[in-house]
């Protein structure tokens, strides 16, 4: 082709071959027929002012574009664009490589990926409840069990409990799940958290006092220490029901 950088519209074919030809389904005569500008997409318009520019700099451009069928179908092409001295000023060498299949591979690709990020979100999502639930059945339930025995335990018993709760961190540490923290920002102790357990499960403050051997007002410190914890001032909001909506309250084996 020539080459008119100020006005592309100038540009003309001087030689057209077979490949590109069956490329946009044209014959020759049909290319001469119209300058290159009129025959390319409005992508490849929008680039030429990039192009000429590069031509200007390195002398030649290699880079994707859009060429048109002759039915409007727009095929994407890797193209190979040299400037050559010619006897009348500089030519344009430009080669078209049909991409289709490739973009078609590329694609694939991408929607694989995007499957498999969806999966690995999914994952995810299960490695979270899971690591909630070992910290409800654990944290919230086992450890402050384990201290309200211990209150009444004799030394050996203490001795075993000691035990237990050490291997029960040992196993949460291997699964990385923390089980120390309690219920997540509330900063509760181990005793709060077993009184929260008790309310999960219906019990009264009466039925709470007698499982922990403690007066019911002290319970009922407990339950206005715990509501503060937890940021329930309003009193119509019902505590147990907010207790189970935190995680640890799933069923199911730890």
């Amino acid at each position: 082709m020539t080459w008119h950088p100020e006005d592309p519209s100038l540009v003309d074919w001087i030689y057209i071959n077979d490949s590109l030809c069956r490329l946009v389904g044209r014959s020759k005569a049909e290319f001469l027929e119209k300058t290159p500008y009129q025959q390319i997409s409005r992508e490849a318009r929008a680039q030429i002012e990039g192009f000429n520019a590069q031509l200007v700099t390195h002398g030649q451009v290699t880079a994707e574009s859009v060429v048109l069928h002759t039915s409007h179908e727009p095929i994407p092409v890797m193209m190979y664009m040299k400037l050559i001295k010619g006897d009348d000023g500089p030519l344009l060498l430009t080669e078209f490589h049909d991409i289709r299949s490739f973009k078609e591979v590329e694609a694939r690709l991408s929607q694989a990926k995007d499957r498999t990020r969806n999966i690995m979100t999914l994952i995810g999502r299960e490695k979270q409840q899971i690591s909630d639930n070992i910290q409800g059945n654990l944290g919230l339930v086992a450890l402050p069990l384990i201290d309200q025995l211990r209150t009444t335990a004799t030394t050996v018993q203490k001795e075993i409990l000691t035990a237990l709760e050490n291997r029960i961190k040992h196993i949460s540490r291997k699964m990385g799940v923390s089980i120390e923290s309690g219920l997540p920002g509330s900063n509760l102790t181990r005793r709060q958290i077993l009184v929260c357990e008790m309310i999960r499960d219906g019990m009264a403050s009466k039925e709470i006092a007698t499982a922990l051997g403690c007066s019911v007002s002290t319970v009922n410190n407990h339950r206005n220490t715990i509501r503060k914890k937890l940021g329930l001032s309003r009193k119509s909001a019902n505590l147990q029901a907010f207790l189970n909506s935190m995680p640890g309250d799933q069923e199911g084996p730890v």
